[in-house]
């Protein structure tokens, strides 16, 4: 399995996270549910990990980000291609920063629509620009 495939349905299982109020507990099977295992399942562990490990941080660089918009007012699936991309561009030192945007970039484009897309593409090259 390919990583963009494996952070495909780490977007999905973080879509997931506002559904679930033991989503810290569940998030595990849920990566083993969607069969990712090896080296693609321990990305999703760290991933989903480190998102939650620093979810304040994120959703604050998120905030801090927002032009006219209020984070409440987000779309789940918007939040969740964001906290991926804040994190991808933060704190994974696995890939470099502009592949982790782009990638989330492309994962707006496929389950939003261009509007929100453009959005999610402005907030995370700001995100971007400050720590580049």
């Amino acid at each position: 399995m390919k990583r963009d495939v494996a952070r495909d349905l780490v977007y999905k299982i973080i879509f997931q996270m506002s559904f679930h109020d033991d989503f810290n507990e569940r998030y595990e099977q849920m990566i083993t549910d969607n069969g990712l295992k090896g080296t693609q399942g321990e990305y999703a562990k760290k991933t989903i990990k480190g998102i939650l490990d620093n979810l304040d941080e994120i959703d604050g660089i998120i905030k801090e980000n927002l032009k006219g918009w209020k984070f409440e007012r987000l779309s789940n699936h918007v939040i969740a291609v964001l906290r991926l991309g804040v994190f991808e561009i933060m704190y994974n030192d696995d890939i470099p920063a502009l592949v982790g945007l782009n990638e989330a970039v492309g994962l707006a484009h496929t389950y939003s629509d261009e509007k929100e897309a453009s959005f999610v593409n402005g907030l995370l090259n700001s995100v971007y620009k400050k720590v580049s």
